[in-house]
Parts: structure tokens; sequence; C-alpha cells
């Protein structure tokens, strides 16, 4: 027996109760659609009734379990009408007293060059409403005129259940000795999929044999960066960071081992609350971004960022709308690292960089209403991690307690933390750490952010390339002496975002040790 999503079944049974004759389903799977229709028809009409299907090509076609036959289920005043018209499909089945579902493939398509078949649906509403039959209108867009909104009730096919894409991956005829507890991992790896992308995913990635899981699982995350990509304003990122490639933040690193074990699958069943958010202030260039890739990392989830900039900027539609539609699918394919990076540029206010706070909003009011919402109600597996450089210009009711869990200030590295990012760069780029002086190198680079000192390390590093040997300490001093920090540009700003932080955020790092 074929699992169905019980979420839509509960929907359709909602509307079914309240006695609606139409219903308008907006999904893309129609395969997947018939056969719920069927399971939810047997039930209906206690196995009296039936699921008849009508699309422009074929005309009616009753949908049974094994197979489809193309016996007219419907018989109109005249017989000698074209049921493939949908004005005349309509009105055969307002003329028709057989009990049963009918589901009509992309009817809405011809609503706006139509006015005759809107009134059509109309007609067929009130002649079906005391009737024990009820019609189905299937589309993967929503093409709804305004006169029809009273008349249907509205059904999202919400996207296939970890449970539907076991039984689809099970199915395979290559997925030979795959252990069962793998087929969960990928499956909850596809989750925000269709049922035909996984089909064709899982023929791609089985071979008859047991596949690799860590590989397969990466192959799954690059389809979903795919699907992303076509889709809505969220964009897809390979891991990239962890945390052992972050110098200093030891408060931060220990706030996300603790956490590491609560996105399992014990963790779920069991309930166990999950960590909401996190909320990174502060200096630009001292690891907002970096850490918010380090998060997924460390809890082996996908990192997802939204592109605040793609939804403003109306090529997915309104900015509500691809909005709402980036947060719906955030949800669909968790659980993930949702990361919305700059958050002030979106729903901030433009206090003409004067740090104080209390100019006009320069983001778009209704998304930010939005977004408090959707942070308060969110499915509990998306989990943001939000960073903003000018955060005087926050809004308050975005930082209280119960949108985000932790607060954190990410302050210019200290002497030791600056000895650790010069160590990890230096060994990124093929540096051997017993040739640099990382104590004296830390003390030339006092109020430097991590970003700088990397620079410093790349720029180092390109010199040495450029003459044809291994890059040396010497390389680093002369770009650290040919650099001026942001420290010095910008002491005002920075000193505003320290006082502001001040005993409102936790510090990301331990305490300082005192520099001279």
């Amino acid at each position: 027996m074929a699992v169905l999503n019980r979420k839509t079944v509960q929907k359709i049974s909602r509307g079914l109760r309240s006695r609606y004759p139409l219903f308008y389903v907006l999904g893309w799977e129609e395969e997947r659609i018939e056969r719920l229709l069927r399971s939810v028809a047997k039930s209906y009409y206690s196995g009296n009734g039936e699921l008849i299907v009508w699309s422009a090509n074929d005309g009616f076609m009753s949908s049974a379990e094994d197979e489809t036959t193309s016996a007219p289920p419907v018989v109109g005043s005249d017989a000698a009408a074209d049921l493939r018209d949908p004005i005349a499909a309509l009105r055969a089945i307002a003329e028709s007293d057989r009990p049963a579902l009918y589901l009509m493939k992309d009817l809405p398509v011809w609503f706006e060059a139509n006015p005759a078949l809107v009134r059509a649906v109309r007609d067929l509403y009130y002649r079906l409403k005391q009737r024990n039959i009820h019609v189905f209108l299937s589309h993967p867009q929503l093409i709804l005129p305004e006169i029809l909104k009273k008349e249907l009730f509205l059904i999202d096919m919400d996207l296939p259940s970890e449970e539907e894409i076991v039984e689809t991956l099970s199915q395979s005829p290559n997925v030979g000795d795959t252990p069962r507890d793998h087929l969960y991992r990928f499956a909850a790896a596809m989750r925000g999929l269709s049922l035909n992308e996984v089909g064709h995913l899982s023929a791609r990635i089985f071979r008859g044999e047991t596949v690799e899981l860590d590989a397969t699982l990466g192959e799954i995350q690059e389809e979903k960066s795919q699907l992303l990509r076509k889709e809505s304003c969220l964009r897809f990122y390979p891991p990239q960071r962890n945390l052992d490639d972050i110098g200093g933040l030891e408060n931060l690193k220990e706030w996300v081992l603790k956490r590491a074990d609560l996105f399992s699958e014990e963790a779920y069943e069991a309930g166990v609350p999950l960590p909401s958010g996190v909320l990174f202030m502060g200096v630009s260039g001292c690891g907002k971004s970096m850490a918010a890739k380090a998060i997924a990392a460390a809890w082996q989830l996908p990192l997802v960022r939204m592109d605040m900039s793609l939804v403003l900027s109306g090529s997915f539609g309104t900015p509500e709308y691809a909005f709402e539609q980036a947060t719906r699918m955030a949800e669909e394919v968790s659980p993930i690292v949702l990361w919305v990076d700059e958050i002030e540029n979106a729903f901030g206010y433009d206090d003409h960089g004067g740090g104080g706070g209390g100019g006009h909003n320069a983001g778009n009011v209704n998304i930010f209403s939005s977004f408090l919402t959707w942070l308060q109600e969110k499915d509990q597996r998306v989990f943001v991690a939000a960073t903003a450089n000018r955060i005087q210009a926050l809004p308050a009711e975005l930082m209280r307690k119960g949108r985000f869990d932790q607060l954190f200030f990410l302050d210019l590295p200290h002497k030791d933390e600056r000895k650790e990012i010069f160590r990890i760069h230096i060994v990124t780029h093929g540096g051997d750490p017993k040739d640099f002086n990382f104590g004296y190198l830390a003390a030339s680079t006092k109020e430097w952010s991590g970003a700088e000192i990397e620079q410093a390390v790349k720029s180092a590093r390109i010199d040495a390339y450029q003459q044809d040997r291994p890059f040396n300490e010497r390389d680093v001093v002369n770009n650290i002496v040919a650099t001026i920090p942001l420290s010095r540009t910008m002491v005002e700003q920075i000193k505003a975002i320290k006082d502001w932080c001040f005993k409102r955020a936790i510090t990301a790092s331990r305490p300082a040790p005192r520099e001279q």
C-alpha cells in the first residue's frame, strides 16, 4: 500500500467535511495527486466511488489503482459533445449522478482567456452544492480569478514526506543491499524534492550495489542546490568551513558543540526543543559569515543562504511573494542552517551612518513584519544564522528572546586569537608554522580583523609565488606594513558598535589577555 502524505489528506478531508464541491490543488506531481485522490475517493465513498480524471488531450478517464480506462464516465445531455472541451466537460459533470471525485488537470490555464469557463465553474459550484460529487482542479501555479476565490477550497500539495521518499527509494530496482538506515538518511537529505526528482536522482546514484554514504549525501545536496536556484531566492552552499578553521571565538564554539547532537533523528523523535537561531553582530571582517558556515559543518546540516537582494529585486515576483516562497522552501528542505547575511540592509533603519539609530526604515516593512512572525512560528528544523554589521540600525523587536536563542558579539580578535588565525592561514597556504614567529606577527597586528590577517597571508603567498619561492615571515610582515586596518580608518564606528553591544550581547570570545 502506497504511503500518502498525511498533511495533504487532512486538508482535503477538512474541505470535504465542509461540503465544498470545488477544490484547487496546487502541485506539480500529477501521478502523486491521482494516487492520493484515489485513496480519498475509496475512503470517502466507502468503496462505492471512484476517481475520474479529465485532461484537454484525452477527455475523461476512469483512474483505477492498476489501470486507466477511457470508457466515458459521464454522459451529458449532448452525447455528441466533445468532452475534451472544458465547458462541455463541466456541463457533463453537472448532469451526472455518479458519486465520484473528478480531477481536472490544468483547467485553470484557460481562466484568463475564457470568461465563459469561469462562469461555467461558478455554475458548477451551485449545481453540486447539495450533491455528493466533488471536483478538483489541479495546476502547478495559482491562477484564480477574483470572482472564484469564494467558491474554491485551496489545497497546497505538500512535498513528499520522508516516509514517501523511503518507499520510493526502496522500490528502485538498483537499490541493492543499501542498509535501511542509509535509506532514511538519504530520504532526510532529499526533503524538498518531488517524487519525480527523487526517482531521477535514485536512478543515477544507485547502481545495484551499496553506495558510499557521505559521497551520496553530497550528490543529493548538489541536486537540491539546482532545485533552490530554479524556484526561490535561496542558494545552497557546499560544506566549506568547520570550527577548526576559526581562530578564537571559544564561547561561540562551545555553544555550537553543546547543541551538535540536537538535530539527530533520536533527538527529534524524543521531542527535544531545537535551537531556533543566532544573530552575529560585530565589526566587519571578524568572522560572522564564517561562523554561520562553520555551524552548518559542525551540525552536518546543509547551509542555505537567503539572498535578500534577490528577494527585493522583483526577479521572483513581488518582494513579499518572493520572501514567502523562500521561507516556505526553507521549511520544505529542512533540516538546514538558513544564513541571512547583513540583515540590517533588508530590515534595518537608515541612520545615515550616524550610529545612533532612529532613522527611517530602509527595508521593506511588509517583509519585516512577515520575517518576525516567521521567526516565531517557523519549522523548528530551520536554524537561522543571521549576521549584522550596523547593529545600531536593527529594530529592537528583531532581537528579543524567542526569535533568536543567542546574540553573539564578534569583536576584533585579541592577541592569542590573532596567533591562531595566523597559524590557520599560514598552514592553509602551505607554510611551515615552525618558520614563523606568531607572537611577533600577532603583536604587529593589534586591532586587526581576521579578514585583514587572512588577506596579509594571501598577499604574502602571491608575492612569493611571483618570485618562484616559498613565502616566509618577511613576506607577511611586508604586507602588514603596507596595510591600514579598518580599526584606524573607522575608529568612531567601531567604538559605537562596541558601546552598543556592551551588556546587550554575549561576547563570542573568551576574555582577552592584557595587551601592551
